[in-house]
């Protein structure tokens, strides 16, 4: 018998465990689903550019189809947690921006030296993250 996976297993499943940046970049991609809609035309490619370098850029590559090997994922290092999706073929594109206050719950996350500890600390980011109010959470602006 074939189960077929969610959307977050198959996340986890390429990014290889379960963390809160993995949280962020799942919601964020979604997030995007939900904004771009379908596909303009059959030849469009979504294009992400990520202005930092986390785990979060693994949920785009299996949510977003955005991957670095096509191209169609791009990260430009700097350090601030914008995310930018368009089609190609298109003007119109949306930015996702994580507001600060979400970001303040992952400080220190690393520090923790009792496993046990560091497990409930991700456990609880993770679901904080994922079930923090959308525009408590993210801005979203059409570009």
């Amino acid at each position: 018998m074939c189960v077929e996976k969610t959307p977050w297993e198959q996340v986890i499943d390429f990014h290889g465990h379960t963390c809160p940046e993995i949280a962020l970049g799942y919601r964020v991609a979604q997030i995007a689903i939900r904004e771009l809609g379908f596909r303009p035309t059959p030849s469009s490619e979504l294009q992400v550019t990520a202005y930092t370098q986390s785990c979060a850029v693994d949920a785009f590559q299996v949510l977003n189809r955005a991957t670095y090997g096509r191209g169609a994922l791009r990260v430009i290092e700097k350090e601030q947690p914008i995310y930018h999706f368009k089609y190609t073929g298109t003007s119109e594109g949306v930015q996702i921006t994580i507001r600060p206050e979400m970001l303040e719950r992952l400080v220190g996350i690393h520090t923790f030296t009792n496993t046990r500890e560091r497990q409930n600390h991700y456990l609880e980011a993770i679901q904080f993250l994922l079930a923090t109010e959308e525009t408590l959470f993210c801005t979203i602006e059409k570009v």
